[in-house]
């Protein structure tokens, strides 16, 4: 009796097996293309190669993307996704970015201006400079000549070249972050205590002596609102999403307990 209960057992996990390997449902097996996904994908193909896929490339994105479902799957029946980082990183930034494409409700116009007003100083205006300058090339004696450049033109001379300059001589409307970016930060604090039309140095930059003469300039201000609305809506929105991840971590917080335990 004994032996016969083990010949029909053996039998039915035989059957079991042998069921699981050609007999999975039609769902396992039924992959579905939905439309929104293959127009996205029809978009990418337009944005890279500049126009609209024809047939056969159709069908070759069709058929790229039916392997790497079939790929994706049979590495989930293997458990290729167990206990690989990166995978769960690709995940939680896949959740992540799901949940900052909902939809936020348009701000009101209460929320923008109080936005706006809780972080003013992001949108200030900066100071701006318009200059020219001749160069002294620090390689060539640059600070001697820049010297006696500044005494002839002390002296009521003109006619003075200086070298050649790779970004050119005359500058106009620059912010200080593009002065120093252009010339480093030395030559800015210089530049910035100068006074309008009259001819100063010699200043030291990255590459050498310069003679300057700022032609413009204006002052830094706060912009109104109605300038800088579509920057500030656009700011608020990405805050507001930010916030929503931050309560959709918050609420997942309290459904999981954390151990950290050691191998050994």
């Amino acid at each position: 009796m004994t032996k016969k209960l083990t010949v029909f057992f053996s039998i039915g996990i035989l059957i079991y097996i042998l069921n699981n390997l050609f007999n999975s449902s039609t769902e396992d097996k039924l992959i579905i293309v939905f439309e929104e996904e293959l127009d996205a994908l029809k978009k990418s193909w337009i944005s890279q190669v500049g126009r609209s896929p024809n047939k056969e490339e159709v069908e070759g994105i069709i058929n790229q993307l039916v392997d790497e479902e079939m790929l994706y799957r049979e590495a989930l029946s293997l458990g290729l996704d167990k206990g690989d980082i990166i995978i769960k990183r690709r995940l939680a930034q896949k959740i992540g970015f799901l949940k900052q494409e909902i939809q936020i409700v348009e701000p009101s116009m209460e929320e923008i201006n109080n936005f706006y007003l809780l972080n003013k100083d992001r949108y200030i205006i900066p100071r701006k400079f318009s200059f020219t300058h001749i160069y002294f090339n620090k390689d060539k004696d640059g600070s001697k000549r820049a010297i006696e450049a500044q005494r002839t033109i002390f002296n009521g001379l003109s006619g003075i070249e200086g070298d050649p300059f790779l970004l050119g001589r005359n500058f106009v409307m620059k912010t200080p972050m593009e002065i120093e970016r252009s010339f480093g930060k030395d030559f800015y604090n210089s530049l910035e205590k100068q006074k309008i039309d009259i001819w100063v140095g010699p200043i030291n930059s990255l590459y050498g002596s310069h003679l300057l003469k700022i032609t413009d300039s204006i002052s830094s201000k706060a912009p109104e609102l109605e300038e800088v609305s579509e920057l500030v809506i656009k700011d608020l929105k990405f805050q507001m999403k930010s916030n929503e991840m931050e309560d959709f971590l918050k609420i997942l917080r309290t459904k999981y307990t954390v151990q950290v335990q050691s191998e050994s």
